[in-house]
């Protein structure tokens, strides 16, 4: 079993499904995250979904905790959508713990952990409406690879921005 990422200011642990009640707690208590996104993300679905090609032994889902309390969680795909690339399917800090330069560091250990991994690039997707985040990815070096247009069938309501950053 692959030791989950060191994050300054969190214990970091595998999200179990007796995590998610609590986690959809604390999604309950930031409805205007989920509005940005286009819709709300059930914690189960980010827990179980598998790109094509991928399986459980690639999919890295992670609580993020402090004082034994979720805080937020991540999701990260090992080899995906080719072997050296890693993508970050979900990121997710509560209200709470959100800003001061969280998800900064939250990302700078990620970058850490999947070059430790023989992992050379992070790709990821942020909806337009997600100013917040675009200019955090900007800010951290990822640049835009392509567009991915509103595909209610894929459950995409947002016209979403395809970013990667070499590590």
């Amino acid at each position: 079993m692959t030791a989950p990422p060191i994050i300054p200011g969190f214990d970091v642990r595998p999200l179990l499904a007796s995590d998610v009640p609590a986690l959809e707690v604390l999604f309950d208590a930031d409805p205007e995250y989920f509005e940005i996104n286009g819709r709300r993300f059930p914690v189960e679905e980010m827990r179980t979904a598998l790109p094509p090609g991928r399986t459980f032994d690639d999919k890295f889902a992670y609580v993020l905790e402090r004082d034994g309390h979720p805080e937020g969680m991540m999701d990260v795909i090992r080899g995906y959508p080719e072997p050296p690339v890693w993508y970050l399917g979900f990121i997710f800090l509560s209200v709470g713990v959100r800003g001061g330069g969280q998800g900064r560091r939250c990302l700078r250990a990620l970058y850490d952990w999947v070059r430790a991994q023989g992992g050379a690039a992070i790709r990821l997707g942020v909806v337009e409406p997600n100013l917040k985040a675009r200019h955090l990815y900007a800010t951290e070096g990822f640049t835009f690879e392509a567009m991915r247009e509103v595909d209610p069938e894929a459950k995409r309501m947002r016209r979403t921005l395809v970013l990667r950053r070499a590590l």
